[in-house]
C-alpha cells in the first residue's frame, strides 16, 4: 500500500515515459498479429465472441437486429431495399407456420427474393424447447435465426436465444408462458438452404419411479379446505413404498410435521433470471437420505406414503415447485422432448 501512495511522487521523467511505453507495446502487439496468423484468428474469434455476448446476452438483441444496425450504418436502412428486408419478418408473422410437440422441415431462401420464415409455438413455463438447425448449402452468407417471445402487452417480440446453424441440439427452459416464434432470415441477396427440427416437453424427470402424467390425480390450483386455500402442487399416485427421485442436483432438508407429514425440501438451481428454485416432496412413507445431504439428480430421496394430512387418502407424492411463490409443476413434468426423425 505504501508503494501505491508514493506513486504521485514518481519522478517526472518516469511519468513521461509511460505513454511512450504503452504506445510501443501497442505497435508490437499489432505487428505480432500481422505476422502470426494463428494469433490474429484467435483475436478475431475472441472479438466476435465478445460482441455476441454483449449484443445477445446483455442487450437482448437478436442476430437480425444486429444486421439492421449494419444496414443503418451503411445508409441502406431507409432505402426501399432496406425497408423490404426489415419488414419481411412481420409479413411472415401474419401467417406463421404453427408447430406442435415435434416438427421438422427443410426449406430454402432464393437469392433474388427478400423473405423470412416464422415458426410459432405456444409454450408453458417449465417446458423445455429443443432445436437443431443446420445449413444445407455451401454458401458463406449469413442466416440470422432466433427464438423470440411475444410480450405480455402484445407489442413486441423480445429475443430469447439465438440459433446457430451448426447442427448441434440446443435447448431453452421456458420461464414465461405464452407464444414463441422461431425466426429465420438470410442477409440481403443470399441464397440459403436449411434444415430445422423442433420439439418441446418437460424440463424435469418424473419424480416417482415408473410413474407418468397419467398418475397425477389432483392438479395445481384445485380448491382445498372448502375453498379456503389452493393446492400448490400436483399429487402423483403410486403404490406405497415406490421410490421417489431427486429431479435435480442440490441439497435436501427433511421434516416430519405439519400437513406434509414426512417431507423433503430440495434446493435446486436458477429459474431463468429468477431466484433459487425449491422442490417440495410431501407425504413420504420414509426417507432414504438425511437432512443436509447433497444429492444428485436421479438419487432416491424416499418412498411414497400418505403421512400428514394424506392419511385418509391412497398413497401418493405431493410434488411442488417454488421460486418466489408456487409454480404449476405439470409443464415441468411433461414427457421429455425428442426431436423427430429425419
Amino acid at each position: 500500500m505504501g508503494d501505491t501512495i508514493s506513486n504521485p511522487l514518481m519522478k517526472p521523467w518516469k511519468r513521461g515515459m509511460r505513454p511512450w511505453l504503452l504506445f510501443i507495446l501497442l505497435i508490437a502487439l499489432v505487428a505480432l498479429l500481422i505476422v502470426r496468423d494463428d494469433l490474429r484468428q484467435d483475436a478475431a474469434e475472441s472479438g466476435e465472441t465478445a460482441v455476441r455476448y454483449l449484443a445477445f446476452e446483455k442487450l437482448g438483441w437478436s442476430p437480425r437486429e444486429v444486421f439492421v444496425w449494419r444496414l443503418r450504418l451503411a445508409g441502406l436502412l431507409d432505402s426501399p431495399l432496406g425497408q423490404e428486408w426489415t419488414g419481411a419478418v412481420e409479413r411472415a408473422s401474419d401467417k406463421p407456420v404453427r408447430v406442435g410437440d415435434q416438427y421438422r422441415t427443410s426449406e430454402f431462401f432464393a437469392d433474388d427474393q427478400i423473405e423470412a420464415h416464422v415458426y410459432q409455438v405456444t409454450l408453458e413455463r417449465g417446458e423445455l424447447l429443443i432445436w437443431q438447425l443446420s445449413r444445407q448449402d455451401m454458401s458463406e452468407s449469413r442466416l440470422y435465426a432466433s427464438v423470440e417471445r411475444h410480450d405480455s402487452d402484445g407489442q413486441g417480440w423480445p429475443n430469447v436465444a439465438y440459433l446457430e446453424a451448426d447442427g448441434a441440439t440446443k435447448s431453452h427452459v421456458v420461464s414465461s408462458s405464452g407464444d414463441y416464434r422461431i425466426v429465420l432470415q438470410p442477409e440481403l441477396f443470399a441464397g440459403v438452404a436449411y434444415s430445422l427440427a423442433l420439439a418441446h416437453g418437460g424440463s424435469l424427470p418424473f419424480p416417482v419411479v415408473a410413474a407418468s402424467q397419467r398418475d397425477i390425480g389432483s392438479r395445481f390450483g384445485a380448491p382445498r379446505d372448502g375453498g379456503a386455500r389452493e393446492h400448490h402442487g400436483v399429487d402423483i399416485f403410486a403404490k406405497r413404498g415406490t421410490p421417489i427421485k431427486a429431479v435435480t442436483d442440490g441439497h435436501v432438508r427433511t421434516g416430519t410435521g405439519g400437513i406434509g407429514g414426512n417431507h423433503v425440501w430440495l434446493s435446486g438451481g436458477l429459474l431463468g433470471l429468477g431466484g433459487a428454485r425449491y422442490y417440495y416432496y410431501a407425504h413420504l412413507d420414509s426417507f432414504e437420505i438425511e437432512s443436509g445431504d447433497r444429492v444428485k439428480k436421479g438419487e432416491i430421496l424416499g418412498y411414497v406414503g400418505n403421512t400428514g394430512n394424506a392419511r385418509t387418502t391412497p398413497p401418493h407424492l405431493h410434488f411442488g415447485i417454488y421460486s418466489g411463490g408456487p409454480i404449476d409443476p405439470a409443464p415441468f413434468l411433461k414427457p421429455e422432448p425428442v426431436l423427430p426423425d429425419r
